[in-house]
């Protein structure tokens, strides 16, 4: 059982589905990937420490920019600063959280621009927070990079690149070669990704792991499943079911569930009673607190179909061994490549990626991601010594039975 469907909350939220709905709807909570505040915040920093050791020049700084919407303007996407579509751009820069006097609530942007503020302080001889055109050139900033929690459309990150693109002078150093756009997520899902890749503006995009979806975390009749659920409850609700544009993210953070979220986690329409009402996570916070060697136990034993990988985690090389073992049921599964690798098993990218290669160079996976023959056979191994071992009675561990029969 994971953390998420052993809480209380988690038990009421089930007994709204109906009984033969019930284990679909378990199914679908155990893949949702949960991001603890500490996960998050160490995750980002490596990312951003990683493009800070890139710097051409240790003179020069990068530049860190909250990922925020951004308001059209006349139907177009507006410069990032203002009056710099055209010549050359002056000023300080934009605050880093804009809120509408008429709805105050501030989203993630926040909690990424205090991130942010707080790495800036520990750094000042490395990172700028949310700076100006006057001040990127006066630091010579080498990398512009958004950073954000969840790629998951790519709509909101798309505009923000866009909007950079909008300012002559950030054009001009970058065609020149003078600064590189760099956009660091936690979680990015394919969609995502795939709406990235056309943006006109040169871009990179790193994230620490490929967030798990309802089309990367199920297949075949399970996946169908999934689908069926999400349409059926809450009953009579509109919208879609899968979330901010049919996204069916399971990922959720510490300081909240994502829109594209499938909407049975955070719905309250009809009376429904959500995981994450309104999209909050106080009544699940101690679902976020489990270590990350749990959670890979916990996924470990769900694909792999077996109890006892506790022992084995708990081994000198019990996380190699055990990920390692994951990652071969995974790919038998259907799973090819880190991406689907890190969504499937919550684990990071870099480490699928090297893991995937071990088990290349072990033979037990081909390039294309598919189980080799020994892989096969590896993984039977694996399993027939995972199976409950017959147990016989002995004088510290009798069986009971009855010694005295009685006619009924």
């Amino acid at each position: 059982m994971s953390a998420l469907s052993g809480l209380a909350s988690s038990q009421e939220w089930l007994k709204q589905f109906k009984a033969e709905d019930r284990d679909v709807a378990r199914m679908v909570l155990d893949e949702v990937q949960l991001v603890s505040s500490r996960k998050f915040s160490d995750g980002i920093i490596e990312l951003i420490d990683e493009i800070a050791a890139e710097r051409p020049d240790k003179d020069r700084k990068i530049a860190l920019y909250s990922e925020r919407p951004m308001k059209l303007a006349w139907g177009d996407v507006p410069a990032f600063f203002p009056n710099s579509r055209h010549g050359r751009a002056e000023g300080p820069g934009v605050p880093p959280i804009v809120v509408n006097p008429k709805d105050q609530e501030v989203g993630s942007e926040g909690i990424v621009a205090q991130l942010i503020t707080a790495y800036c302080r520990a750094n000042p001889r490395v990172a700028l927070s949310h700076p100006g055109p006057t001040k990127l050139r006066k630091d010579r900033v080498s990398h512009i990079v958004l950073v954000t929690d969840l790629i998951g459309s790519g709509d909101r990150i798309y505009r923000m690149l866009e909007s950079f693109g909008h300012v002559a002078t950030l054009r001009s150093w970058q065609s020149y070669g003078l600064i590189k756009f760099i956009v660091v997520a936690y979680a990015s899902t394919d969609t995502g990704l795939r709406r990235l890749q056309t943006m006109p503006l040169p871009h990179e995009v790193r994230s620490v792991v490929s967030s798990a979806t309802l089309y990367t975390a199920f297949r075949g009749a399970r996946r169908e499943l999934a689908y069926s659920l999400c349409r059926k409850y809450p009953p009579a609700r509109r919208g879609d079911p899968f979330g901010w544009k049919g996204g069916g993210a399971l990922i959720s953070f510490s300081h909240g569930c994502p829109n594209n979220a499938p909407a049975i986690l955070w719905t309250r329409a009809n009376s429904w009673k959500p995981i994450f009402p309104g999209r909050t996570v106080l009544a699940a916070q101690e679902a976020f607190a489990i270590d990350d060697d749990d959670l890979l136990r916990e996924r470990a034993e769900r694909i792999l179909k077996a109890t006892t990988a506790r022992e084995r985690l708990d081994a000198p090389d019990g996380r190699l061994w055990l990920s390692t073992m994951a990652i071969l049921a995974a790919s038998e599964d259907g799973a090819r490549g880190a991406r689907e690798v890190s969504a499937r098993l919550g684990i990071p990218l870099r480490e699928a990626g090297s893991q995937l290669t071990l088990c290349r160079t072990a033979g037990w996976i081909a390039g294309k991601g598919r189980l080799t023959v020994l892989g096969r056979l590896e993984l039977k191994r694996l399993r027939r010594r995972l199976r409950p071992k017959t147990v016989f009675p002995s004088d510290t561990n009798p069986f009971y039975y009855p010694s005295q029969l009685r006619a009924p």
